[in-house]
């Protein structure tokens, strides 16, 4: 049963960062408008006097990149701008600080130089001059786009592929699709390999020379930027440490078990593996996808093996009876570990793979860019595609933030400082958001005393990347999304050690064992984030056994509600990158997969439209208010996840997720109710607990997350006060700030997935809140632990 209203934002944001109506600094302005328009002259003329006018161009564009005083308001600028200085907006980036404009008009666009000229006159000779458009007062600083800003790599080292990001004209479709027509007539001409996608506006060059990128940049004016695709697998070192025999045997390899698909290095056919690993060498880039030959001991192999049999048999050295928990399908992406990724060809081989295996949902993918991403970075064509891909094909890949190589050698002890430093952000695509971002924990999966060099074992590791986003260094204090952020979770992925008490290295007492690709050298020793999040997948696998018809933003869910900070404590000085470098915390496998007879996990997968407010009642055991608990407050512990999915859009780095949606617990009233203002009436239980994510400020909004959690407590009197029930909302409204071209087919119904666990917290435990709330509700419950099979042993 449930309740469905409007959205009503009844909060908002303080006006002080709203615009500012004071008249401006003309002098300083003049100064700085002067150089940006000589500078914009001088780069016309250059741009012209580069082009080559034997090469067959159908149409010139410039384009201006303009940086605002504040934030640039799509809904109510966008079409002013067009209109008055004939610029269409094609991208924006910094949450809408900078604009990148197409002069699509250059009749309009006068008027604009003409309101420079104007500012310059008023601000050093004639203080009486008028301005023609007042739009320009928002300006501050602008230039031409050349060349030189869209070639964003080492034309020293430019690998063999490149890739090419084109810019949308939607104003002017038919001079966009001529001049990239134009492109790939030139492509064939001077037989350079290529492969054009239209659709995600990505060009890749297949071995290209610097002076033939050169000639591309300066003669086509629909390349927005072109850089390089250097990947490597996520891994830090290898000990030379061996552990001979793994003469295990999987005994369950008859079983009918999920899919993971290893995105990777290839699974040698020579290891145990090979009884769950699908004969299948469809699937690569580079080699066999059935032959690991990365280094001496594999990579693709050890990853498998985490994915598939999990924590527990890797902490107990596969001793015992080896149960999988997922069969493995090899998608090679690189042979040797480092190399130029077609990104194009990587989503081919993850749809075709997916046609193939329309059941197979989990991916784990370990190979990431090799260079860090900037701070606020915008999203890239190749994390554009990941999230597409996983939102239109109910997957999920985990993906590792990418290791830190040069931590040890910057390092000489464990500094949380250290993450300061932008070097240490992690690097595409790990800024994915529809996917599962997965950063190293320090613990070795070894028994008795903590050996690396971490405050602990559930803390992240010096080599494990932090979040590029960094909303403080453009918003002000007020304005903050603390939802928005990676990595996900934190997971078991080993840590360094100390040599020397000022040095550290690779130490084999603090990593972790993993399967070789060699049988004759059996086990080895290993750190890195590509060992966590093949194990957050094995979590991922075993809720697909327990619940085989569950959704992938629901495993997600699922995950991450599990998760707890609760043992990784930051001193009050780096608080601020707890959640950017530890995410929600370590995961707990039981949490995750089961209830129990103190504590149940309610689970709600929905669609909810644009502009409502769903309203779900949660009904409570009488128990709970007439029986002797031995206290008032906080008898029970309610932890609630939101999850979903969502169709990224490209070019506003601000509305890449343009879904806001939030969820919270209220007290027993009606949508219109929890709508009303707090004077009115106040449907809070407690006055710091509202909605999990705003959409205050409508004038200047913030990124919205698409994973939010809330933790909170409940007394004996919103029980007594409410009758037992208490409210469940969630709401949702697409965003104000979507480019008009992207707006009239953006859906307006969207999936969610919402996990509530509620937990007892009394002293002396009832044995009776799963039973009595399954009963009484009609939500999903998760099982008990005590009525499920057991999966690996350890649960």
């Amino acid at each position: 049963m449930q309740e469905s209203g409007a959205v009503k934002f009844n909060y908002g944001f303080a006006s002080t960062d709203e615009e500012n109506t004071r008249e401006p600094n003309y002098n300083y302005m003049a100064r700085v408008f002067r150089r940006d328009l000589r500078n914009y002259e001088s780069d016309v003329v250059a741009k012209i006097e580069a082009r080559d006018v034997s090469i067959d161009v159908p149409h010139n564009v410039d384009y201006v990149e303009i940086e605002f005083m504040g934030q640039f308001h799509l809904e109510e600028y966008y079409e002013k701008w067009y209109n008055t200085f004939g610029l269409e907006g094609v991208r924006f980036t910094e949450y809408n600080r900078k604009g990148l404009f197409a002069i699509a008009d250059r009749e309009k666009f006068a008027n604009f130089i003409a309101s420079v000229q104007a500012v310059i006159l008023k601000g050093t000779r004639n203080a009486q001059a008028q301005i023609p458009s007042r739009y320009v007062l928002y300006v501050k600083h602008f230039e031409l786009l050349t060349s030189a800003d869209i070639i964003q790599l080492d034309t020293e080292r430019l690998g063999n592929v490149v890739m090419l990001k084109t810019i949308e004209l939607p104003a002017n479709t038919d001079l966009e699709n001529e001049i990239i027509n134009a492109l790939e007539a030139y492509l064939i001409e001077q037989e350079i390999s290529h492969t054009i996608d239209r659709e995600v506006n990505r060009i890749e060059l297949y071995d290209v020379t610097a002076a033939q990128l050169f000639v591309i940049a300066q003669n086509f004016d629909i390349i927005e930027s072109a850089t390089s695709s250097l990947t490597g697998v996520v891994r830090p070192g290898i000990y030379n440490v061996v552990k001979r025999g793994a003469g295990f045997e999987i005994a369950n390899s008859d079983q009918d078990l999920p899919i993971i698909g290893i995105l990777d290095t290839g699974i040698s056919m020579e290891t145990p593996l090979a009884s769950i690993t699908i004969n299948d060498d469809s699937f690569s880039l580079d080699g066999s996808p059935l032959i690991d030959t990365y280094d001496r001991d594999g990579h693709g192999t050890m990853v498998g093996a985490l994915a598939s049999l999990g924590k527990y048999n890797h902490q107990n050295e596969f001793q015992g009876e080896v149960n999988a928990d997922a069969k493995l399908l090899s998608i090679k992406l690189l042979a040797d570990g480092r190399g130029y990724l077609s990104e194009n060809k990587v989503i081919k081989l993850l749809r075709d793979a997916k046609d193939k295996y329309p059941g197979m949902m989990i991916f784990v993918l370990t190979i990431c860019y090799t260079d860090p991403k900037h701070k606020n970075q915008p999203f890239s064509n190749y994390t554009f595609e990941l999230d597409k891909f996983a939102h239109e094909t109910n997957s999920l890949i985990f993906i590792s933030t990418g290791n830190n190589d040069m931590s040890k050698n910057e390092n000489t002890d464990y500094d949380l400082e250290y993450f300061n430093n932008d070097s240490t952000n992690l690097s595409t695509p790990a800024d994915s958001m529809n996917n599962m971002t997965v950063g190293a924990a320090a613990d070795g999966l070894y028994d008795g005393a903590f050996n690396g060099i971490s405050m602990g074992k559930e803390y992240p590791t010096i080599f494990s990347r932090k979040d590029a986003t960094d909303l403080a260094a453009i918003y002000p204090p007020t304005k903050k999304n603390k939802n928005l952020f990676k990595p996900d979770v934190i997971e078991s992925g080993g840590d360094y050690g100390f040599y020397r008490p000022n040095t550290i290295d690779f130490m084999d007492n603090a990593a972790i064992s993993v399967l070789s690709n060699n049988p004759a050298r059996g086990y080895m020793k290993e750190v890195g984030t590509s060992l966590s999040a093949p194990l957050i997948a094995n979590i991922a696998a075993k809720l697909k056994i327990v619940y085989p018809e569950i959704n992938a933003q629901t495993i997600k869910a699922l995950i991450i509600n599990s998760a707890s900070l609760e043992r990784t404590i930051y001193p009050e000085n780096v608080n601020l990158l707890l959640n950017r470098t530890a995410g929600y915390g370590v995961t707990d496998i039981d949490k995750a997969l089961f209830s129990n007879e103190n504590g149940a996990t309610l689970i709600l997968e929905d669609t909810i439209n644009s502009d409502e407010q769903k309203i779900y009642p949660i009904n409570f055991p009488e128990y709970l208010v007439t029986a002797d608990l031995g206290k008032k407050r906080g008898i029970l512990k309610v932890t609630g996840t939101l999850c979903f999915s969502f169709l990224p859009l490209q070019h506003n780095q601000l509305t890449y997720c343009p879904i806001h949606m939030a969820f919270s617990v209220f007290r027993n009233h009606t949508s219109d109710q929890i709508n009303s203002k707090d004077k009115d009436l106040n449907s809070k239980l407690r006055t710091g607990q509202t909605w999990s994510q705003s959409a205050r400020a409508k004038k200047n909004p913030v990124p919205y997350s698409n994973v939010q959690k809330i933790e909170f407590n409940i007394n004996f009197e919103h029980l007594r006060d409410e009758d037992q029930v208490l409210k469940l909302a969630v709401q949702s409204r697409l965003s104000n700030q979507i480019m008009p071209s992207q707006v009239e087919n953006y859906p307006t119904e969207y999936n969610f997935s919402l996990v509530l666990k509620i937990e007892e917290t009394v002293r002396n435990s009832t044995g009776r809140l799963y039973d009595e709330l399954r009963a009484i509700n009609n939500l999903e419950i998760i099982n008990n632990i005590e009525n499920e099979i057991d999966l690996e042993g350890e649960i």
